[in-house]
């Protein structure tokens, strides 16, 4: 299943197309980044785990270390900066395959791993967190 997607990001980035999706999602978050520098407010990093969560604002708030409300001020900030409307599901999702593509790991040629056989051993049973 690594070879599969190995080979499907080597295949994305011959066609361009992390490129292309990089440049779209640096144009469509220019306008958060701006603010995040100016302030320190953290509204990518509010928006990234958003749509990580499938617009859950518990599960988003949860993540974050923040109240609710705090998430939801952050959304409607986002919404008012970029024009993006983050209720809609679809919208969220073409985010979350657009963030998913573009972090900096995918961005990075990579070989398929490895699991070498002292990770595939099992590790000896304890008792109270200790070895007996």
């Amino acid at each position: 299943m690594a070879e599969g997607i190995h080979n499907l990001k080597g295949a994305l980035r011959q066609l361009g197309g992390l490129e292309a999706v990089k440049g779209q999602l640096d144009r469509v978050l220019s306008a958060i980044r701006g603010y995040d520098a100016k302030t320190g407010s953290e509204l990518e990093a509010t928006l990234r785990a958003y749509v990580e969560h499938g617009g859950s604002i518990v599960q988003t708030a949860d993540a974050l270390f923040l109240h609710r409300n705090s998430v939801l001020y952050r959304i409607q900030r986002i919404e008012e900066l970029s024009g993006i409307t983050l209720r809609d599901r679809h919208t969220r999702q073409v985010l979350l395959v657009a963030f998913t593509l573009t972090s900096s790991q995918n961005l990075e040629p990579s070989a398929p791993q490895e699991t070498s056989n002292e990770d595939q051993r099992q590790k000896p049973a304890t008792r109270n967190g200790h070895r007996s």
